[in-house]
């Protein structure tokens, strides 16, 4: 397991990922071997499920109409299909390092209840028909969550799912989006990025954890980086979980919500 080398000052007090990220990117003795598959995005079309990465901000009107399958799909131009596709590619590395770290949890066995796909065996060949994240399913409110990686901190001999500690994800940004933003810095998180900060508190709600690490990586020159703990939010939890109940009698009874 990697031993920080003198690289705790480029970040701030309380980082796990980022100190590492930098050095595995300055190690010569960490190769990277991407296990590699960019899938051409596509706009998310109504299954049924609220997701963690769309829906916890959304309107009961707006939800309505996602379960009811008449919402209009958001259109994906140039630059949101190129923002994805490369930022697919900074995820297969990101992937290659939290291998090394020895922190990552493995994927378990089985088919991944978030989108029925298997998972992904150990250095199997990459396929679309494979799932590559941990995917949970909360089967109340009809709502489902990927996440990037779960991590394990807690100083356990393998990392598990018995031991984890910290829900992942890793976000691309473009050049300079992280000029002015400090590490750590939970309020100007939220203010500048409510979305994730709302799709962690719903990862959290679906997967019983509790603490939840995203870190930014600017696709470009000067390749910065800033990491954020998010902690759980029981009463942000309990609101998405009645808006959604809500949502769903007023679909199942045929009552249209319209404002």
């Amino acid at each position: 397991m990697p031993v920080l080398t003198g690289l705790e000052e480029m970040a701030a007090d309380g980082c796990l990922v980022k100190p590492l990220l930098h050095q595995f990117i300055m190690d010569p003795g960490a190769d990277v071997q991407l296990n590699l598959l960019v899938q051409r995005p596509m706009p998310r079309v109504p299954d049924g499920r609220f997701h963690a990465s769309q829906h916890p901000l959304a309107s009961e009107r707006d939800l309505y109409l996602w379960m009811t399958g008449k919402s209009e799909p958001e259109e994906m131009g140039y630059v949101a299909r190129s923002s994805v596709m490369f930022g697919s590619l900074a995820h297969a590395m990101f992937e290659a390092f939290l291998d090394w770290t020895g922190f990552s949890v493995p994927l378990p066995p089985g088919d991944c209840p978030a989108c029925g796909r298997p998972r992904r065996p150990l250095r199997a060949r990459p396929s679309l028909k494979y799932c590559t994240e941990h995917g949970y399913v909360h089967d109340e409110t009809r709502s489902s969550c990927h996440l990037d990686a779960i991590l394990d901190f807690s100083g356990a001999p393998r990392p598990s799912l018995l031991t984890a500690t910290h829900g992942f994800d890793f976000k691309t940004i473009r050049t300079m989006g992280l000029k002015g933003v400090k590490d750590m810095d939970l309020d100007c998180f939220r203010e500048k990025w409510p979305g994730y900060w709302a799709q962690g508190q719903e990862c959290m709600r679906i997967s019983g954890l509790r603490q939840y690490v995203f870190l930014f990586f600017t696709l470009g020159n000067p390749w910065d980086t800033r990491e954020f703990h998010i902690p759980f939010d029981p009463e942000f939890a309990a609101a998405t979980h009645a808006k959604y109940l809500r949502v769903l009698y007023h679909r199942d009874k045929q009552i249209p919500i319209v404002a």
